[in-house]
């Protein structure tokens, strides 16, 4: 079957979440919801950090040189670099939590959170009916409550969970994920996967073949969302769209 046009977006970043205001897209892109050493893992040999605690130490030290986290997410990330770097569900669950009081205290409907396992992660967004200046507004308010009180926390605590390992290689650690969930069989390779999500075509081309797999799987939705991405209803999934004005 031909694959279903899919949006892949990184988990905290709005503007490409904006129903409104995204194109669909076939590729899995994912765009960074941190400015850590994660997107130079050469310099550690092909891994985002030697160790978890070297991750945390990276956040806390991106964010001396460009503050954004409030203290209660500082504390949260310097507990972890001064122990083995991991966190607890509960500190997960704080840092949404208090994100989301964030959002509506900003005068924003209280958004829903996704959850795949141990893992959470952002709605979409349903601008419509909203001005370009409330829109405006909204991205700029989800984005300093994200960084104030989850981003980093999220970070941590997802690669502790998805990639425990510290793989710089997003794809390989999705199709590793596909055949451990036995959606796909352990031949799999990732270039057949990059091929399949449109990654290696050319400008303007797209992937008309089979795929191996479907987006309306919940076995596929937790391999991408464990990584960062989710899916757009158009996809086929059932998540939870927000409206940020009643």
């Amino acid at each position: 079957m031909k694959p279903k046009m899919m949006h892949v977006v990184a988990v905290g970043l709005a503007l490409a979440m904006m129903l409104s205001a995204c194109s669909m897209r076939t590729s899995a892109q994912k765009q960074e919801t941190t400015s850590s050493p994660s997107a130079s893992a050469s310099q550690t040999g092909g891994k985002i950090a030697s160790s978890l605690q070297e991750f945390a130490q990276s956040l806390l030290d991106e964010d001396a040189k460009h503050p954004s986290m409030a203290d209660e997410q500082k504390e949260v990330i310097e507990r972890a670099g001064e122990s083995n770097g991991k966190l607890g569900r509960a500190d997960c669950e704080q840092a949404w939590s208090t994100y989301s009081t964030c959002i509506t205290s900003r005068g924003w409907t209280s958004p829903p959170v996704i959850q795949h396992g141990d893992l959470y992660g952002e709605p979409q967004v349903n601008t419509k009916g909203m001005s370009k200046e409330q829109s405006d507004k909204l991205f700029d308010d989800i984005q300093d409550c994200a960084f104030k009180y989850k981003t980093n926390v999220d970070s941590l605590y997802r690669t502790q969970v998805g990639n425990p390992g510290l793989s710089s290689d997003t794809d390989q650690l999705i199709v590793d994920c596909l055949i451990k969930n036995g959606v796909v069989p352990v031949s799999f390779t990732k270039k057949q996967y990059k091929k399949e999500m449109g990654e290696d075509l050319s400008p303007g081309e797209k992937y008309t073949g089979p795929t191996s797999f479907s987006v309306s799987d919940e076995r596929v939705q937790s391999c991408f969302f464990a990584q960062g991405f989710y899916f757009n209803d158009d996809a086929g999934t059932s998540e939870p769209v927000w409206k940020p004005i009643s």
